[in-house]
């Protein structure tokens, strides 16, 4: 009797996760702007100014972008996420890398014109990633502790009650509560640990785009930028449309381009002057 009262509720440890992640999310980008404004003469409002513009290009943009292929262009067809999922990630890696890296670069030339220098351009970077944490992240698993709270207080029929859901889709929300359920909180930490880097991704390839424009010799960086963008998300998304199941790998393959990525930028951070 009590396996089956725990098979409807969310387990200690996994609701524990969820909040650590959360936290971490939104914490560790704000921890760290005011440990850079500490140590450098970084403008603060870099930082907003990186998170105002992964608005205006991951979200408006794209998201008119895609409306135009999805509902213009009528190519929903080719891109369904079930009948072609390789099709689907690619395209989607593919426009995330092209719009954001495009943001960043428009940003850095045109807003960041008053707040000059890689110490500002980093930061910049910072934000636009930290946005991109906090959306994915934070937000994200804030729902999923919702849900639980709610699930483990009244149960799954009454969490449907409280909700005034009713008709044929309760059958498909229920079975998403289960598998809600089933995520282990090893596989929330590694959710979390792919938004962190996720964050370090977007403020190494800013160092890119910083440097593509004030170095002529340097400007093939922003097509790399484009390029190892698409290349570090992909496996993300090949394995939101169950290409590949295993999050571990997903994460380490990612991990493998985002550790190459920033040690390059890194390197290439020091060297340069900073103009």
């Amino acid at each position: 009797m009590n396996a089956l009262l725990m098979a409807d509720r969310f387990s200690r440890e996994s609701v524990t996760s969820m909040i650590i992640v959360a936290l971490l999310c939104t914490m560790i980008p704000f921890i760290f702007l005011a440990y850079y404004k500490s140590r450098t003469k970084a403008h603060i409002s870099s930082f907003f100014i990186g998170m105002a513009l992964y608005v205006a290009f991951a979200f408006i943009a794209e998201g008119l972008f895609h409306m135009l292929v999805f509902q213009g262009l009528s190519l929903s067809t080719i891109l369904d996420r079930s009948s072609h999922p390789v099709y689907y990630a690619i395209y989607g890696a593919a426009v995330a890398g092209i719009f954001e890296e495009a943001g960043k670069y428009i940003g850095l030339k045109t807003c960041m014109k008053s707040h000059p220098g890689k110490q500002n351009a980093f930061l910049f970077g910072v934000g636009h990633g930290s946005f991109e944490a906090i959306a994915y992240g934070s937000s994200l698993f804030m729902g999923n502790i919702i849900i639980a709270f709610m699930v483990n207080s009244f149960g799954i029929d009454g969490y449907f009650e409280k909700l005034g859901t009713a008709g044929s889709d309760i059958a498909a929300q229920k079975q998403a509560i289960y598998d809600l359920m089933a995520i282990s909180p090893i596989e929330n930490v590694a959710a979390g640990t792919e938004r962190m880097l996720a964050l370090i991704f977007q403020a190494s390839l800013t160092i890119f785009i910083f440097l593509a424009i004030h170095h002529s010799k340097l400007k093939s960086l922003f097509p790399i930028a484009i390029l190892l963008h698409i290349i570090g998300y992909l496996p993300t998304y090949l394995a939101q449309v169950g290409i590949l199941k295993n999050m571990m790998l997903s994460l380490g393959l990612t991990g493998v381009v985002i550790v190459f990525t920033a040690s390059y930028a890194y390197r290439m951070y020091h060297q340069v002057s900073d103009s």
